[in-house]
């Protein structure tokens, strides 16, 4: 956690590349299965590289951690399985959002006891819980509901990010007595 402030960049990054993700959806709404597939896997790939970075630079925790397990092994099974994916895209992006949004919440958590008041890592958490909960409850809302519904998400994602590494950017001097045994 004593890195937290010194790596804010790290989350803007990853704030900036989910709105770009969100924005290309919404400029292009209906690109090829193949090409949300292949989309979604570079995005939970960078997602969960990130996630590494932040586990080894010794911020992150075992649930950056399990972070970047899951965000990588989703987009290895992207890659590997395209076919896979896209027959179960529907159902791999809802079970992807669910666990990241738990975790989010989880370490949004911890955080509070780092900064006060500190609330954008819960509700970017509580965003991809939601999004996954909707996925899940409204099945049939098609591939163009998807891509609108991905891009939405990522666009308010990223912004959030963005908003955190921000607040972490302020407080370093907070963070930095914060002495992990």
């Amino acid at each position: 956690m004593e890195s937290l402030g010194r790596y804010w960049w790290l989350l803007a990054l990853r704030g900036v590349v989910g709105i770009l993700f969100g924005i290309l959806f919404f400029v292009w709404p209906i690109p090829s299965l193949a090409t949300l597939v292949l989309l979604f896997g570079v995005w939970a790939l960078f997602d969960g590289c990130a996630a590494f970075a932040s586990a080894i630079s010794g911020r992150g925790g075992v649930y950056s951690v399990v972070e970047g397990i899951f965000g990588v092994g989703i987009a290895v099974l992207t890659f590997w399985r395209p076919m896979i994916t896209a027959l179960t895209l529907y159902g791999v992006v809802a079970a992807w959002a669910v666990v990241m949004g738990i975790f989010k919440i989880v370490s949004a958590v911890k955080l509070r006891h780092v900064i006060d008041n500190e609330i954008w890592l819960g509700l970017s958490g509580a965003a991809f819980l939601i999004f996954g909960v909707l996925m899940v409850a409204l099945p049939a809302a098609g591939v163009l509901a998807l891509v609108w519904f991905i891009g939405a998400f990522a666009i308010a994602e990223g912004a959030m990010l963005i908003a955190l590494s921000l607040r972490l950017r302020r407080v370093p001097s907070v963070v930095a007595p914060l002495r992990m045994p």
